[in-house]
């Protein structure tokens, strides 16, 4: 019967292909539109896949091992009739009929001859539309994403589908993380740089466990923290305090600014209120680091803004790294200041930011306190909010004096802004999370967050393999 079948694909798969080229004639003849013509040819080039695909499960057999088996200690009877197994391929829906095995009528499957021998996946999707619907789905949201595979392919799957796909999927991150291998980077990289940042994503009310503030510029509605982490190396960039002032003020771009290469981002969600997602993102960096410099070689600089929780896991998990301020960050406070300091005269206030962000770059963090301190004193007329931004200011730098040595770091060739940390903030979260409309619930976020960050790193293609590998293995105890 298995042999039939299979002369019989074969056949129609001939007869397919055989109007295929008599369907290219009549358009050449009847002089059609080339784009037609595509549309036209691959449907049948579609329908011609299906066959074939047929075919080759047909040839696998239906796995008749007699009416009884072991597998292992366990002995298994054959099903009283075979059974049909559908399968979702990128050329259409297919039937796979096959004998199972189980150790009663009643008693769930555990063995189909089969399904090993053509590594089926788990459920009805073949690993092909998976991978091509979660490419899209990392990227844009999952109703538009099915909707155009469907409309390319005449096939998809529900937005549900997808959803718990991108979960199956991210259940696997993990374990892909700890057995790579540190990325190729050139000799004259000689720094790493690891950075963290958070924000937040809009949750479903029962899966939120903050509220948003409103000065982090958090949109209305309950959210949940999520941090990002990332770990690259970088050549040495020795600058002037006045080179980069001229990049800050003077839109004057660096000439031999070095790229960031093998950079890999990492992102996590807060479990909690206690924020236990953080800790995560530095074991991530740690386990990383230790990979590219297990023999702590290389200079490691750790770049974040002045969150007091960072800087504690930073001294826990990196401790003998370099502790840089981000300089956008305190350049930020700087023009704070400067909005109490000249609130009315954008010239005077842009050339004060200038002089502070000068003495800062030189090292001067505390001259600037000190004259700072000055102005609070001498005040008059400011309103309590205005005496505050200034305090807050100034705290802001005395706690974070000792990461604010900018002239040694820009002699030492360090970068001094976290732009990467921020931008896969934006990009690796914001983008996709943080749409119009959307509302998570935790599992989905965090798998979205992680199977995100994958294909940002380019390592999908890598990671769809691996877990293939590790589904079939659980499957079947073998690799496909």
């Amino acid at each position: 019967m298995d042999i039939l079948n299979q002369e019989q694909g074969v056949l129609k798969a001939k007869q397919q292909f055989d109007a295929l080229l008599q369907s290219i004639e009549e358009h050449t003849q009847q002089q059609t539109r080339i784009d037609r013509v595509e549309r036209s040819l691959f449907a049948d080039l579609q329908a011609l896949g299906l066959t074939l695909l047929q075919t080759f499960a047909t040839a696998a057999g239906a796995g008749d091992q007699g009416e009884q088996t072991t597998l292992g200690e366990r002995t298994l009877s054959r099903s009283e009739k075979p059974q049909r197994r559908w399968y979702r391929s990128v050329f259409g829906k297919l039937a796979i009929w096959r004998w199972v095995y189980r150790r009663g009528p009643k008693q769930k499957i555990e063995h189909a001859p089969t399904d090993a021998r053509l590594g089926l996946p788990h459920g009805e999707c073949s690993y092909v539309l998976e991978d091509w619907q979660q490419r899209l789905g990392v990227q844009v949201p999952f109703a538009p994403a099915t909707e155009g595979l469907a409309a390319v392919l005449g096939t998809s799957v529900s937005v549900q589908t997808a959803e718990e796909m991108n979960v199956r999927m991210a259940a696997h991150a993990e374990s892909f993380r700890l057995q790579q291998a540190a990325p190729a980077t050139p000799e004259a990289a000689t720094i790493l740089v690891a950075t963290a940042d958070g924000t937040s994503v809009p949750m479903r009310r029962e899966d939120s466990t903050t509220q948003p503030s409103l000065q982090a510029g958090a949109r209305s509605g309950t959210t949940r923290r999520a941090y990002v982490g990332g770990v690259y190396a970088i050549e040495p960039f020795v600058r002037q305090p006045q080179e980069v002032l001229d990049e800050l003020f003077r839109q004057q771009a660096a000439a031999r600014r070095p790229t960031p290469c093998g950079k890999r981002l990492w992102a996590e969600m807060a479990a909690a209120e206690e924020d236990s997602g953080s800790e995560f993102v530095f074991i991530e960096m740690a386990i990383d680091l230790k990979t590219r410099d297990p023999a702590k070689e290389q200079t490691l600089v750790c770049l974040m803004d002045g969150e007091r929780k960072w800087w504690d896991l930073q001294s826990q998990w990196l401790g003998r790294a370099v502790e840089i301020l981000d300089f956008f960050h305190v350049l930020e406070r700087v023009r704070e200041v400067a909005k109490v300091v000249h609130p009315g005269d954008k010239s005077s206030r842009e050339a004060w930011v200038s002089d502070q962000a000068s003495d800062l770059l030189s090292g001067k963090v505390e001259t600037v306190i000190r004259r700072w301190r000055r102005l609070s004193g001498a005040a008059e007329g400011w309103s309590g909010s205005q005496q505050e931004t200034v305090r807050s200011a100034i705290r802001y730098f005395c706690n974070n004096r000792r990461r604010m040595d900018y002239g040694e770091y820009l002699a030492s060739g360090y970068p001094i802004g976290s732009g990467t940390a921020e931008g896969a903030c934006r990009n690796l979260v914001k983008d996709r999370l943080d749409r119009t409309g959307m509302h998570w619930r935790f599992p989905g976020a965090r798998a979205m967050l992680k199977t995100r960050a994958l294909y940002l790193n380019g390592e999908w293609d890598e990671f769809v393999e691996y877990r293939i590998q590790k589904e079939q293995e659980s499957l079947y105890q073998t690799a496909a």
